[in-house]
């Protein structure tokens, strides 16, 4: 699975942490760790697979969906697509565990700098650095671990060059009024 990269992030330091995560090993942590509070997007992906496994709901009716087809936050996916492909991610997992190592960044500042994307524009803050971990790549295979109350999961943890700290948090509160 090649790893997409984010909207207006430096192409070279990217590479760069693409060639850290070939020579990483694998290592295993509680997904709680890597549940942090500028990823409210996580929690979007754990009530969806709450909706639509639980309660039947269709996908197209959940907030997920909505957040999904954005297109202001720099990326965008066709979302039909994107949902059946959570679902069907989610059904493998149950089957075969996590086989993908999510990809972690380490942080040992206090503060971390986050942005989110509103018209192609950045919005710089700082966070609180509670755990010392980001999610870099994984977001959905996290949400179905947290939703599946794993105690351990797969990563590589790399000290990320390239990466831009999303803040998903920040972006709901401006986007979530809009939704259903």
């Amino acid at each position: 699975m090649k790893r997409e990269r984010q909207p207006q992030s430096n192409g070279f330091l990217w590479n760069i942490d693409n060639i850290q995560t070939l020579f990483t090993k694998n290592s295993l942590l509680n997904p709680k760790l890597l549940h942090t509070s500028n990823r409210k997007d996580i929690d979007l992906r754990i009530k969806f697979l709450d909706d639509v496994i639980n309660h039947k709901l269709e996908f197209d009716k959940t907030k997920y969906f909505q957040f999904i087809s954005e297109s202001d936050k720099g990326i965008s996916r066709e979302p039909g697509k994107a949902t059946k492909n959570f679902i069907n991610l989610f059904y493998e997992i149950e089957n075969n565990n996590i086989t993908v190592p999510l990809l972690i960044g380490k942080f040992t500042s206090k503060k971390i700098k986050s942005r989110y994307i509103i018209n192609e524009k950045k919005i710089w803050s700082e966070i609180e650095n509670i755990t010392g971990y980001q999610i870099l790549d994984g977001a959905h295979r996290l949400a179905i671990a947290l939703f599946k109350k794993m105690n351990q999961v797969p990563v590589k943890i790399i000290k990320p060059l390239g990466f831009e700290i999303p803040n998903y948090t920040e972006y709901l509160k401006y986007k979530e009024k809009e939704y259903l």
